[in-house]
């Protein structure tokens, strides 16, 4: 391995609520504010997976009418399970999804008090630095051999963005691999005076390549860049 060390941020863990609180009202408001951070710290690295989840448990008149608006919107669900329905937004579609959520009253939220519709946006990026706009090297899949830090698919090097963008909330969850040497307390900042959400001071971990090749070993970090 002739990787450097790299930092990750886990923002959050599904021990500690999976996700950051955006605590921004209004839907369209919080989608605006995860894209700009997406512009001004990333750069993606392969396809948006869009998609508009309509979850199970919410009050009958207001399930039966999300289900009308998916369907003028958006056609058939690509997916139904006992738990939600789901279905693929397109990119021009995101827009009137948006107006739709911005719309949703008190009342569309499950049992549960959880959103009864949301849209979902899963991004692979790369984060990139502020001053060259290029994304850092020697952080990514390849330079990692592709290592998997965990079971779930995520893989050292990568960086993902996950917002769930909901009727009654709107929340947002950090997978991001940062260069582990000098340039790590400006890459932080950098995140840090942009993310929509503050980072917690917690779920920071440095890698290392192990010395016969075999991988990496981590140990917890404090934040970088503490101010």
């Amino acid at each position: 391995m002739t990787c450097p060390d790299i930092v990750t941020y886990d923002g959050l863990p599904a021990a500690s609520g999976g996700a950051h609180a955006l605590r921004i009202r209004k839907p369209s408001a919080a989608h605006a504010k995860v894209r700009a951070f997406l512009d001004a710290c990333t750069e993606p690295v392969g396809a948006s997976a869009l998609t508009f989840q309509l979850w199970a448990g919410g009050p009958g008149e207001r399930t039966q009418r999300w289900q009308e608006i998916a369907a003028e919107l958006l056609g058939g669900p690509r997916r139904t399970v006992r738990t939600h329905r789901e279905w693929g937004v397109r990119e021009d579609s995101v827009r009137a999804v948006l107006d739709a959520l911005d719309a949703a009253g008190p009342e569309d939220v499950t049992q549960y008090s959880r959103s009864l519709a949301c849209l979902v946006l899963n991004i692979p990026v790369r984060l990139v630095d502020a001053g060259t706009r290029e994304p850092y090297a020697g952080v990514s899949t390849e330079d990692t051999a592709g290592f998997a830090v965990d079971g779930y698919g995520r893989t050292l090097g990568a960086s993902g963005v996950r917002a769930t963008i909901g009727s009654a909330s709107c929340s947002l969850s950090l997978w991001l691999s940062f260069p582990g040497d000098d340039r790590l307390d400006a890459a932080a900042a950098q995140v840090r005076e942009n993310a929509p959400v503050r980072l917690s001071a917690k779920h920071w971990r440095r890698w290392t390549p192990r010395r016969d090749g075999t991988g990496y070993r981590s140990v917890k970090i404090p934040s970088p860049d503490v101010r």
